[in-house]
């Protein structure tokens, strides 16, 4: 199998040693707060006690050495979670490829859970285009999976040594890939990482997939787990915009999304989107199209293109549904302009899998099935078209008279151009869905309180401005809040604004800057001001709850959930960072990347659902700066809302500032203590946490707990003096 370096993969830090008195990683608090390591396909990895780290120092002490009847002869490189090795199976006498797992003790549970979730993936497929694996097993510590040995080179390098494809290439992989799709659908896998490294090209011109190190079985126990824990994304380059909000979401047709953006790679020997940060190409893959395939490859025909566009559709009922009716279209391309390819197939072969045997009784009903097919491929090509037609306000679509929904709105203090508009309330009732609003100028703008109405938009400021929204009311916006911008199960990305609330609710009812549903809320370089913010003097409000973004997710929604990304932002004021709920069941996303929040609150609120699975909440932060008065976290149930919620909080390079002798996490309610304790999991690595509280804090019905951070194992970096917290005045000064 060859080698997997690409240095844009999945992050795989991992859970260490259980924290003392602890049975099992599944219960620590804190797991693991890394050191740094040598760089490698899998990023910096965690050490486990006892072991190296990286693939890098696992290939040097392993090379050469016998795991089992497997003598381990070339170190190729890193993959997902470990080291692959060149290798010889002295039983059988022939070469695999060996995966060795990285940590030597190999008692983290849920590594050791994923690494067995790639084992039985692979295991059920057995494909001419697929890499076969051959054994799993275990020797001196060590854990590993036994793969065929592929010989030939992977589509990135061929693509960087030889230039872009010719189109009769592009499309014989296309259909080989597809096949393999189809065939790892059917037996319920989904790859999750499909990309030019994980595809291999034989010297007979073979596609084979490889690496299922991202590879979900939907029906292994515990996968729910391994997703929720595991923060898997794939790879920014070539992954699906659900599959980047959730991996859970991720199916077969994400995968076709990333065969599509492979395609694109294929003819234009770069990703569909190459340029900027993960942040921007995260947002670029959610909302943005691909360049042209007739500006990057005129040669290409508009027939071709319109299959790959198909494959990238933003919305996964846009694409197509199975890899196999990709298939058919490919071959019917290939045979209306002739193209010689290296696998002849027929359209007949690639349009219908293969048949169960069937009693002779039932043939009667396969015109019937066929017929189903050709109006159900009819019915999907036309859901954009039908879900394009129904959406919208109810009176906008008997209104004769409306003007037409327009894609690009900008606000002006004065309008004097077509489409010029004076206030953000007006550019959102006239911008059509997924449209954008610029901002024109530096000027503050006074703004009564704006709902999307389940509108997917982009509000920016102009190039060269800083323009700033002051919203001087709040209104009511579902599950008892009242709020600025109210977003529900709309998409909202906002680039280059400050955002402040200067009005507040005259009941003091809970109030918000933002009130999210099931819906998506992306800021990049945004400033997000309360009152009570610094800049205001300081003067702590503290009349009830208070949030920069609520999000309650509300009953009857089966897998509801909803993703707040934020880029190089920086918020300030008496309030929550975010405030969360859920009827029944849920899950929320919390990724910031970059930035700092300063509040005499915290950053995160949680209650317990009334019912059902009830809520998950992920927060992943990167390189921010955080000072709290009242702690980091608190996640509470009552007799009202008796469902606790549970959370994973990933740090790196962060600080915390608590205030007082406030605990950093909380968890209070009616459970006992070991639920909670297995609730809540926090993993750091390279974090510094100031502060006199204790780190942890448990009050339960069966007793208080106080976990300190003598107590955590490996400990944190802790200064029980807080220092001087982040100046929200200063973007400077911001997380030093």
């Amino acid at each position: 199998m060859p080698e997997s370096n690409d240095p844009t993969g999945p992050d795989s830090r991992f859970a260490g040693p259980p924290s003392r008195g602890q049975k099992s990683a599944d219960d620590a608090t804190v797991i693991s707060r890394g050191e740094p390591a040598a760089a490698s396909w899998s990023g910096s990895a965690s050490p486990l006690a006892g072991g190296p780290a990286t693939s890098t120092e696992i290939g040097r002490l392993l090379e050469g050495s016998m795991l089992g009847p497997y003598r381990l002869d070339r170190f190729i490189g890193g993959g997902g979670m470990g080291a692959v090795f060149r290798a010889l199976d002295t039983t059988l006498d022939r070469v695999v490829a060996v995966k060795v797992l990285a940590g030597r003790q190999g008692d983290d549970e849920e590594m050791l859970k994923r690494f067995r979730n790639e084992a039985q993936s692979a295991a059920r497929l057995d494909h001419e285009n697929i890499g076969r694996v051959h054994a799993v097993g275990s020797n001196g510590g060590w854990h590993y999976i036994v793969f065929e040995f592929i010989e030939g080179t992977n589509l990135r390098d061929l693509v960087r040594e030889e230039g872009p494809f010719d189109l009769t290439r592009v499309v014989d992989v296309a259909i080989q890939v597809a096949d393999a799709l189809e065939h790892a659908s059917e037996r319920d896998v989904v790859h999750r990482d499909i990309k030019p490294s994980n595809i291999v090209i034989t010297p007979t011109g073979r596609a084979r997939i490889v690496d299922m190190g991202l590879a979900r079985l939907h029906h292994v126990a515990d996968d729910r787990d391994l997703t929720v824990s595991g923060m898997t994304l794939g790879t920014f380059d070539y992954i699906s915009p659900e599959q980047a909000r959730d991996p859970r979401a991720a199916d077969v047709r994400s995968d076709l999304y990333s065969l599509g953006c492979t395609i694109f790679f294929m003819l234009a020997g770069r990703p569909p989107f190459a340029e900027g940060t993960m942040v921007q190409k995260l947002l670029q893959h959610q909302q943005a199209a691909p360049p042209p395939l007739c500006e990057v490859r005129p040669d290409v025909p508009q027939q071709f293109a319109d299959i790959v566009s198909r494959l990238m559709e933003k919305d996964p009922l846009d694409r197509y549904q199975r890899p196999a009716v990709l298939v058919a279209d490919l071959v019917a391309f290939a045979d209306d302009h002739r193209l010689a390819l290296a696998q002849p197939r027929t359209f007949q072969v690639a349009a219908v899998p293969a048949l169960r045997p069937l009693d002779t009784r039932l043939t009667w009903l396969l015109p019937l099935v066929g017929l189903a097919a050709v109006v159900g491929l009819m019915w999907m090509r036309a859901s954009a078209d039908r879900r394009r037609a129904a959406q919208g306000d109810t009176a906008e679509r008997v209104a004769a008279d409306a003007p037409p929904a327009a894609d690009f709105v900008r606000v002006v203090a004065t309008p004097t151009l077509p489409g010029d508009v004076a206030t953000l309330g007006e550019a959102i009732r006239l911008v059509a869905d997924g449209g954008v609003i610029e901002l024109a100028d530096d000027s503050e703008r006074r703004q009564p309180p704006v709902s999307l109405e389940r509108k997917r938009l982009t509000i920016r400021g102009a190039a060269g401005a800083r323009p700033v929204v002051a919203f001087t009311g709040v209104q009511p916006a579902g599950d008892g809040w009242q709020a600025a911008c109210s977003i529900g199960d709309g998409e909202l990305t906002i680039s280059g604004v400050t955002l402040r609330l200067v009005g507040e609710p005259s009941d003091g009812a809970p109030s918000a800057l933002f009130a999210v549903g099931s819906g998506r809320l992306v800021c990049d370089d945004v400033v997000l001001r309360m009152p009570g913010s610094p800049e205001d003097g300081g003067t702590m409000i503290r009349r009830g709850r208070n949030a920069f973004i609520a999000v309650s997710l509300a009953a009857g929604q089966s897998g509801a959930a909803c993703a707040v990304l934020l880029g190089s932002c920086r918020a300030a004021g008496d309030a929550v960072l975010l405030d969360a709920a859920a009827e029944e069941a849920g899950r929320i996303v919390l990724r910031w990347t970059g930035g700092a929040l300063v509040t005499p609150r915290r950053l995160l609120v949680a209650e317990g659902a009334r019912s059902g699975a009830g809520l998950d909440i992920a927060c992943d932060l990167t390189d921010v700066a955080v000072a709290c008065g009242e702690g980091v976290a608190a996640l509470r149930d009552s007799p009202a809302h008796p469902v606790a919620p549970r959370l994973e909080f990933r740090a790196s390079d962060c600080r915390f500032v608590v205030g007082g002798a406030q605990p950093f996490v909380e968890q209070a309610g009616r459970g006992n203590a070991d639920d909670y304790r297995a609730a809540c999991v926090w993993l750091d690595e390279q974090g510094r946490y100031e502060g006199a509280g204790v780190f942890h804090r448990i009050d339960a019905a069966d007793g208080r707990i106080d976990i300190d951070f003598s107590d955590l194992e490996p400990e944190l970096v802790h200064e029980p003096r807080a220092g001087r917290p982040p100046d929200p005045a200063a973007w400077n000064s911001w997380g030093s």
